[in-house]
């Protein structure tokens, strides 16, 4: 980032909007005023009492005692409405005192009394950033840079549009963003534009603008060639766009300086995998694999390279490896939502390896962290399915992940195949009309061999063989295509000789039945 924004609201208040909190001699002029009958007693008179408020909301300030120095000034708000310094000061104690609201009310009080006003439209801008009011805010900051500014420090000013170009681009505004850092450098309030054109390639690679990204990354290296980030992201950007002669030459560029970084190896890994240099992309695996067990090993806190191992090892089918990296990343400090993946992928790892009981276990403890995960409800849900045991709990769990996704394909399979096992162990069959049903609706969504296998299993069971048929030769023919569904495809491969050679059953007897009762009318007298 171009600015590190140590100018937090309280600093603005302090030195922008409150001119360094100056004190009651600055506002004796205008209390002081002597009238001479009647209702210019009257003015004096309140005059003298806002002050008398005024300074001792003032002397409360000092000593840090924000609720009584905001009681103070707002008894002097409402004698004086209109006194720029008492809403200065009253919004700074609010402020404070944590009510942000209240400290915003003020501010757009004082922008209705003096609209022209810098520090006014920036400050209140600011304030409304902090609350992600982003309309608001953006309004303002561009009432802001409208106004006048000659007196004004300049880095103000560059974190007016600086902020602003951020929230436009957050925002999908894209050229709004960039006409915002144009403006830095025609006011030339920047001095290094390169870290800006880093910064605009940055906020379009983020938003899979790829094109404008590499627009103005391949800028930021006219300007500042030895930037070496600049060949990273260009490595990537030319990679998305599949021009893998730049993309290896940035990516050599690159880990010529940086040579330890695996995320370049693993990038250009992807690379030569595209242009089917098999040899070059298994070796940067290889690069990449090393150095992130030795960053591991090293005591890495960082929880994104041991996940990226564990998928290396995953890819490999080293599955007991990829649990150890895991089981090693559970020991560094991880916040609740790393907590909640690292149990979400062990319980996927277990799976693999069939450590049923391990894999609720850590569906378990992700739904402790998160109560809500659909992918940890569903999984464990189907996980009770698939071994007949605890189906209500299992179909409640299922129907839970619905609330979140209730559009996704799997999470609906799952509860109709929790239905059709609900059948098989009460017998009833309206269970298997609800699993139907279910499973219908699941096909529409996903076309999955394992749902049109579940669909054959429920006609099977409600003694529709013909359509069992068409739905296990569907899902025979999905199974093809993915050839490490061997098993699945010999399981149903099996279910399809089987009901065949029951249909060819069927067919003989009653062929037989029929002759024998066209016989039979054929003897009557």
């Amino acid at each position: 980032m171009l600015f590190t924004r140590p100018y937090r609201s309280i600093f603005l208040f302090v030195i922008v909007l409150s001119a360094c909190l100056s004190g009651c001699t600055t506002v004796t002029s205008k209390y002081s005023i002597k009238s001479v009958a009647g209702n210019k007693e009257r003015i004096s008179y309140l005059h003298e009492s806002a002050y008398t408020y005024f300074c001792a909301g003032y002397f409360s300030m000092l000593s840090k005692d924000w609720q009584r120095a905001i009681d103070n000034f707002e008894k002097a708000s409402l004698i004086d409405r209109n006194s720029e310094r008492i809403l200065q000061h009253l919004a700074t104690c609010y402020y404070q005192a944590g009510n942000i609201e209240k400290s915003i009310n003020c501010i757009e009080k004082l922008v209705k009394i003096k609209p022209d006003g810098f520090n006014i439209h920036y400050t209140l801008a600011t304030l409304y950033e902090s609350l992600g009011k982003r309309h608001e805010s953006i309004m303002e900051y561009e009432r802001a840079r409208k106004c006048r500014t000659d007196n004004l420090d300049k880095v103000f000013l560059a974190d007016t549009l600086y902020r602003l170009a951020n929230i436009y681009m957050d925002e999908e505004l894209m050229e709004k963003g960039a006409e915002c850092y144009k403006s830095m450098f025609d006011m030339k309030l920047v001095s290094d534009p390169a870290k800006i054109y880093y910064e605009i390639g940055q906020r379009y690679f983020e938003k899979n603008d790829i094109k404008k990204a590499l627009e103005y990354f391949l800028k930021v290296k006219g300007i500042d060639p030895k930037l070496n980030y600049v060949s990273f992201y260009l490595a990537l950007c030319y990679g998305s766009l599949n021009d893998f002669n730049n993309a290896i030459k940035e990516s050599n560029l690159f880990l010529e300086k940086e040579p330890d970084n695996w995320y370049m190896h693993l990038a250009l890994s992807e690379i030569y995998e595209k242009i089917n240099n098999e040899s070059q992309s298994r070796e940067e695996i290889i690069k990449t694999e090393e150095i992130l067990k030795k960053n591991i090993e090293s005591g890495s806190k960082n929880s994104n390279e041991y996940f990226m191992l564990c998928q290396i090892y995953r890819k490999q089918q080293k599955v007991d490896d990829a649990i150890s990296v895991i089981e090693c990343m559970k020991l560094i400090h991880l916040d609740n939502e790393k907590k909640r993946d690292a149990h979400f992928l062990l319980a996927n790892l277990y799976y693999e390896v069939e450590k049923l009981d391990k894999v609720e276990e850590e569906l378990r403890m992700a739904l402790k962290l998160d109560p809500d995960s659909h992918e940890a409800n569903n999984f464990l849900g189907y996980l009770f399915v698939e071994n007949n045991k605890n189906l209500d709990e299992a179909i409640a769990l299922i129907n839970k992940a619905l609330k979140v996704q209730p559009k996704n394909g799997a999470y609906i399979d799952s509860l109709g195949w929790a239905y059709y096992k609900k059948a098989q162990i009460e017998g009833k069959d309206d269970y298997l009309i609800i699993a139907l049903k279910k499973l219908s609706e699941a096909c529409k969504l996903m076309e999955e061999p394992d749902i049109y296998e579940h669909v054959g299993d429920v006609y099977y069971s409600l003694g529709h063989w013909n359509e069992a048929v068409i739905a296990w030769v569907k899902a025979h023919t999905l199974y093809k295509k993915l050839n490490y569904k061997e098993t699945q495809t010999k399981n149903i491969t099996a279910k399809l000789e089987s009901i065949h050679r029951l249909i060819s059953v069927e067919k003989s007897v009653l062929t037989t039945v029929a002759n024998h009762v066209e016989t039979e009318n054929t003897l009557k007298p």
